[in-house]
């Protein structure tokens, strides 16, 4: 920091938010490799990052719960990998059944390296793929969380791993003044934390490579805060069930995500909660419509518990209403709605049922207006019409 530089009131206000925050561990795993010649046997399709996330309070309770899982399951005195549990469907969803109770998340980074351009740097230069992607992971990380230590599973030789925690540091975020981000490599025998990471991240490759494994991404949604996907995918997950039996309208959805995305590239380097909250509702939007199902509407209750991690502020159902969804829509973004919740629009059906919702509230209001004006002109013959402020021109509109 210079030593010019004077604190302002903002830096000082975001400083005390940082304080508040409880300090987390991140523990990241790889899946995939670099290569890009698919035709070679064993070429990953995929190169995933998981990170399991975990508040340093829960952190003992972590490594004791998931300790006795591998107890459980055949793993007590060797490491557990998924590559170990390969193709036994049936065991790995049993594991991640019982994963389910114990308090962490995940932010899963998943890029799809047959959708890359060819001749980038990052089909060429193996180093620069794995700096541009670790990177984007710690990026979405340190944006969720400012109180955060990441621990990764070692890659390559001894003089890389230096380099890449220089390339780390040098693109921390600025705004944590105390600089509380710290990073370091570990053995993932000696870490059954970041075997945890392997299991998960390992179980999602499995879900996209195997037509006969389950949606593994289904099953971990009350896990998983996040999923970035590179580059960025917009076909909607269909699973089992078929485009044309849920009126799919490709216009509609491809509007959505883009006012979507749009709004997202425009405002995720924001450090206001607000800002902050609503890019984090659209992306978790995004994520349940293109991997998991886009007919489903995401109940409120699962959505405020996703946003509780991005903001020091109370997420009620005021607050994501108010702070959230209505800005959002200001903003332009299509957002559907009804009583089952939210999603990203993928037909004129989605459109028309959020109409419908507002309807039955707007209606009967737009109506009792009617009749209160009504009264006043009939009580004063006409000579005053609430309706003349120039502020309910519209409403006049309207009526007439």
């Amino acid at each position: 920091m210079s030593q010019s530089y004077q604190l302002t009131i903002e830096d000082m206000e975001r400083q005390e938010y940082i304080d508040a925050q409880p300090k987390r561990i991140a523990y990241i795993d790889e899946c995939g490799s670099f290569g890009f010649d698919f035709t070679t046997d064993g070429a990953s399709k995929f190169y995933i990052l998981c990170a399991v996330v975990v508040e340093d309070a829960q952190l003992d309770n972590l490594h004791t719960s998931f300790n006795e899982i591998k107890q459980n399951n055949g793993f007590a005195k060797t490491e557990m990998k998924s590559s170990k549990i390969g193709s036994d469907n049936k065991r790995r969803t049993k594991i991640i059944s019982q994963l389910m109770p114990i308090e962490f998340r995940v932010v899963l980074l998943i890029a799809d390296k047959q959708k890359f351009m060819a001749e980038s740097p990052l089909t060429e230069y193996k180093k620069t793929f794995i700096k541009f992607l670790h990177q984007r992971l710690y990026d979405r990380l340190y944006h969720v969380y400012p109180k955060l230590k990441i621990i990764e599973d070692e890659t390559g030789t001894t003089e890389f791993q230096e380099s890449f925690k220089k390339y780390v540091s040098e693109r921390r975020p600025q705004f944590n003044l105390l600089n509380e981000y710290d990073f370091d490599y570990c053995d993932s025998k000696d870490e059954i934390l970041v075997q945890l990471a392997d299991l998960i991240g390992g179980s999602v490759s499995r879900f996209l490579i195997d037509q006969t494994a389950p949606n593994y991404l289904e099953m971990l949604r009350g896990k998983i805060l996040l999923v970035d996907e590179f580059p960025s995918k917009h076909e909607p997950y269909w699973g089992t069930t078929k485009p044309e039996d849920c009126k799919f309208d490709k216009d509609i959805y491809a509007l959505s995500v883009k006012c979507a995305s749009d709004f997202i590239d425009k405002n995720e380097k924001s450090d206001l909660d607000e800002k902050r909250a609503q890019v984090a509702f659209l992306r978790y939007l995004l994520f349940q419509a293109q991997n998991v199902n886009p007919t489903r509407y995401i109940y409120s209750n699962q959505i405020i518990s996703v946003l509780r991690e991005y903001t020091d502020q109370k997420v009620s159902r005021n607050f994501l209403y108010r702070k959230v969804i209505a800005p959002l829509r200001d903003e332009g973004v299509i957002i559907a709605s009804s009583s089952h919740g939210y999603k990203i629009p993928i037909s004129v059906e989605d459109i028309k049922t959020y109409l419908n919702s507002t309807h039955t509230i707007v209606s009967p209001m737009l109506h009792r207006i009617g009749i209160c004006r009504a009264l006043i002109q009939q009580q004063t013959n006409n000579k005053m019409d609430i309706l003349d402020d120039p502020a309910f021109v519209k409403y006049k509109k309207y009526f007439d």
